[in-house]
């Protein structure tokens, strides 16, 4: 009779594995390393059962008393109740999260978030904020308080544009970018005094954020302080033409032009509670962003739709922001960019201060790529008809794939699709046409560099 092998990938036969047992070696560890079963390539996937069953035979127990070999690269044995046991899969939600569901918003996973993806009329929520007023649960935007005899200094050091010289009570605009100059996320900063800074975050970036800030003020040791309020507070936008006359039903706080303008922050009681009130906009009406505490998220949002109940204010969510965002060119850190991404690029060169007095993070990268000639570029662009191009698809020049589609929506205000892509840099220019290859068919689309929407901002800043 030939040979009856227990292991291929080792040529042990059943007659060796018998032996080890009559020579004293009757574990199944100590069988393994006798004969070396289950030591090849395929660690016991295929001869681990067999040896089992032939040590049970030869030593006269049952399998579970025979027991395995210790699992190794690329397998390792689990138990069975890891996989007969419920997914878990962990949500956060803001505290106005039920009153959503009250409204019978469609909801979705943003992240670790559930957020309202809309309200069942995207088109509609998007139309209320532009003729009247919406309102939009942004609770889960990293908020972060940086508080310090250094903390401009601090803020100088990890943005590229200047922090220090902000005035107290003012916002701006800030782009954080990684060692090598890629952009990593985006906020806005507001001076709270002297010696406060209230920053806020991508709603994705945030804990990473606030792990970048507090790894270098390890490594620069300033006499700064970084607390992470994130679920501390809660936050809502309220944006449109209405926007103003509704807020001055809920605070004392002066709302005209004069007494409260684009890019100010101001504490104030709305609605009897404590805020932080950002002017600022990512949906390109006039808005306040509203920064209060999690304990209050119902009964602020509940006051700020009854007193815009008369003024045709609506729920809004992501679906329509979104598209409100794209009529005016607002990127989005990670869907708009990427890991190879700079502020050059991503048209938003006015943020780099390579004069600044002080060092930044990336300051040696940008100052390269401000004079390296740019290979892409993020722009605009719009599509006859009503095709709106796959998020992904390929941007084509001379039957050659150059860039790619980051965005693109419906929006029944400019009444065209519409998107950014990146592309290369010499179409980057108002006017210039693209192809956009999208499942099999050819779209032309016209490259724009300026906003869809109110493109000289004069609603925004009203």
């Amino acid at each position: 009779a030939g040979k009856c092998f227990a292991c291929l990938c080792e040529d042990v036969t059943t007659k060796e594995i018998a032996q080890s047992v009559a020579e004293g070696f009757d574990s199944i560890e100590l069988s393994k390393r006798y004969t070396t079963v289950t030591m090849g390539p395929c660690q016991g996937r295929m001869c681990q059962l067999p040896s089992i069953r032939l040590m049970a035979k030869e030593t006269g127990q049952d399998l579970d008393a025979v027991g395995t070999t210790t699992g190794r690269p690329p397998w390792s044995t689990i138990p069975l109740g890891a996989l007969a046991g419920r997914p878990i899969e962990p949500a956060k939600r803001s505290s106005i999260h039920a009153i959503h569901r009250e409204l019978g918003a469609n909801v979705m996973w943003a992240g670790d978030w559930r957020r309202a993806y809309d309200y069942g009329d995207p088109a509609g929520e998007a139309r209320s904020v532009h003729e009247a007023a919406g309102l939009i649960d942004v609770s889960t935007l990293g908020k972060l308080i940086v508080r310090g005899r250094e903390a401009g200094a601090f803020l100088d050091r990890l943005y590229p544009n200047r922090i220090s010289n902000l005035e107290v009570g003012r916002i701006r605009y800030g782009v954080l970018g990684s060692d090598a100059g890629r952009i990593m996320d985006d906020g806005t900063i507001c001076r709270l005094d002297e010696q406060s800074f209230y920053v806020t975050t991508t709603s994705s970036g945030a804990g990473a954020v606030e792990e970048w800030f507090s790894w270098w003020l390890a490594d620069w040791r300033m006499d700064v302080h970084i607390t992470d309020v994130t679920g501390a507070l809660c936050a809502v936008n309220l944006a449109g033409p209405e926007a103003r006359a509704i807020m001055s039903q809920l605070t004392e706080l002066d709302c005209s032009s004069e007494g409260f303008g684009y890019l100010d922050g101001k504490r104030a009681r709305v609605a009897g509670v404590d805020c932080l009130i950002l002017r600022i906009g990512f949906v390109g009406e006039l808005g306040y962003e509203i920064h209060y505490p999690a304990a209050h998220g119902e009964h602020v949002w509940k006051a700020i739709m009854g007193a815009g109940s008369g003024r045709g204010i609506r729920p809004f969510g992501l679906e329509p922001q979104r598209v409100l965002r794209l009529e005016k060119l607002h990127i989005l850190v990670g869907q708009d960019t990427d890991s190879e991404s700079t502020p050059y690029g991503a048209a938003m060169p006015w943020i780099v201060k390579l004069d600044k007095e002080s060092d930044f993070i990336g300051r040696w990268a940008l100052t390269a790529a401000a004079e390296t000639e740019l290979e892409t570029a993020l722009v605009g662009f719009r599509v006859a008809g009503g095709s709106v191009p796959t998020e992904g698809a390929a941007v084509m020049v001379n039957g050659d794939m150059a860039g790619r589609v980051t965005s693109s929506r419906y929006s029944h205000e400019v009444g065209q699709a519409i998107g950014m892509a990146w592309v290369p840099a010499r179409l980057a220019a108002d006017g210039a046409t693209i192809t956009i290859a999208d499942d099999g068919h050819r779209l032309e689309a016209e490259v724009t560099t300026k906003p869809f929407y109110d493109p000289d901002g004069e609603r925004l800043r009203s």
